[in-house]
């Protein structure tokens, strides 16, 4: 009787593992078809609106013919809602990578005076009358050790997020080099071996902010926000669109560069985001 028995519990244990990894197996399949249909479908939506955004712009500067200065405003909102499409449709690329792990980090040396120069360019289309994008950072900001394009992409999801949530006010992007000594000196040296010193042991980081004067973020919300899918408002009747994907991407790439996001928030009161990454110079 106790061999019968015992032998009808590893029966029952043998089903109750195939078992298991059969679900396993399953739920790794659709993953992996939900995340090939999401890469498949991004690429196809990404290049008709890319058509759709060029051939609008020519029309808007006059490529093609004069138009009349309503038409220019009105091409102006529809390059606007098509840029903000693809921008949701990159994210989507984006999170389906980092899902997938196939985002590699490329670092390399980066002018971050002429990286934030040309960020600023990307931006110096009048947004509404009653709101200002403001640029803060020093002249001599130097070359450092960075993925460029990924530091683009965190940079422009904030930006963006910021504007879309600033009515009216301002959002004022700012950078700066912050360094931390790692290490104590000994009293007995000199001060001037000392800095040197210091200076030879010093972390380096860039510290980039993103602050607005929008509506800002429950204290509620606060721990989700960097979660993807995530939307402080998700009912049907929200005001604002997206897809939750922006901040995830932004943690995540982040991240990848060794790096940290934080964000103060009140509602009512705007937000800001701190975005610290690591550099070598």
């Amino acid at each position: 009787m106790a061999i019968a028995r015992q032998m009808s519990i590893a029966l029952e244990n043998r089903d109750l593992f195939d078992n298991l990894r059969s679900s396993r197996d399953e739920a790794e399949k659709a993953s992996k078809v939900k995340d090939e249909f999401l890469s498949v479908m991004s690429h196809e939506l990404r290049t008709p609106l890319n058509v759709v955004m060029g051939y609008t712009a020519m029309i808007k500067d006059r490529l093609l013919g004069d138009i009349t200065p309503q038409q220019e405003e009105a091409l102006g909102k529809v390059i606007r809602r098509a840029h903000d499409q693809l921008a949701m449709i990159n994210n989507i690329l984006q999170a389906t990578a980092l899902e997938t792990q196939k985002v590699n980090i490329d670092m390399h040396e980066v002018s971050l005076g002429d990286f934030l120069g040309n960020l600023k360019v990307a931006y110096e289309s009048p947004i509404n009358k009653d709101f200002t994008l403001e640029w803060d950072y020093p002249a001599d900001l130097p070359v450092v050790k960075a993925d460029s394009e990924k530091l683009k992409l965190i940079m422009q999801n904030l930006i963006d997020n910021a504007i879309k949530f600033t009515g009216k006010g301002s959002v004022t992007v700012s950078a700066r080099v912050i360094k931390e000594a790692i290490s104590d000196q000994p009293s007995a040296i000199s001060h001037q071996q000392s800095a040197i010193r210091n200076s030879e042991s010093a972390i380096s980081q860039v510290e980039f902010k993103v602050a607005d004067t929008g509506l800002g973020i429950p204290k509620e919300a606060l721990p989700f926000i960097f979660e993807k899918f995530h939307q402080v408002d998700s009912s049907e009747t929200r005001l604002f669109g997206g897809v939750g994907m922006g901040l995830y991407i932004v943690k995540k790439f982040t991240e990848l560069m060794g790096g940290t996001v934080e964000v103060e928030s009140e509602a009512g009161k705007g937000s800001t985001f701190i975005v610290t990454i690591p550099t070598e110079f």
